[in-house]
């Protein structure tokens, strides 16, 4: 007769380590059930301070995040306008004239945009001139 239990594990080794990892996700599984001798009040008090203590990590995590977004186009912005002063060194006024050319392009593609509540004063303050 063959032994259900065990087909298709090769090795008890095999069947060793599934029946541990069982082991391991009912012990987990357990963890997460409130525990009977806690009240509402104290597993809820408990979660709470889980939440807060999460939300601290993560808000930690986005301020870092936007720190090294800074430094990261801090950094290309000054290596740009360096490339632009060793290229253009004798001519600064092609660098200004691109920099206008380019704000010109930005404010009449802004333009023809729909208009939003965010953007709608600005826009209009475009318009007007």
């Amino acid at each position: 007769m063959t032994d259900i239990r065990t087909r298709g594990f090769k090795t008890k080794a095999e069947l060793d380590e599934h029946l541990a990892d069982i082991e391991k996700a009912a012990e987990a599984e357990e963890a997460m059930l409130p525990r009977v001798d806690q009240s509402a009040e104290e597993q809820e008090t408990a979660e709470l301070a889980r939440l807060q203590a999460d939300l601290t990590s993560l808000r930690r995590r986005v301020a870092l995040l936007r720190e090294q977004a800074k430094t990261a186009i801090s950094t290309r912005a000054q290596s740009a306008d360096g490339r632009a002063n060793q290229r253009l060194a004798n001519y600064p006024w092609l660098k200004l004239a691109g920099i206008v050319a380019v704000t010109l392009l930005v404010a009449a593609r802004s333009r023809s945009l729909p208009s939003s509540g965010m953007t709608a004063m600005p826009l209009a303050f475009l318009r007007s001139r």
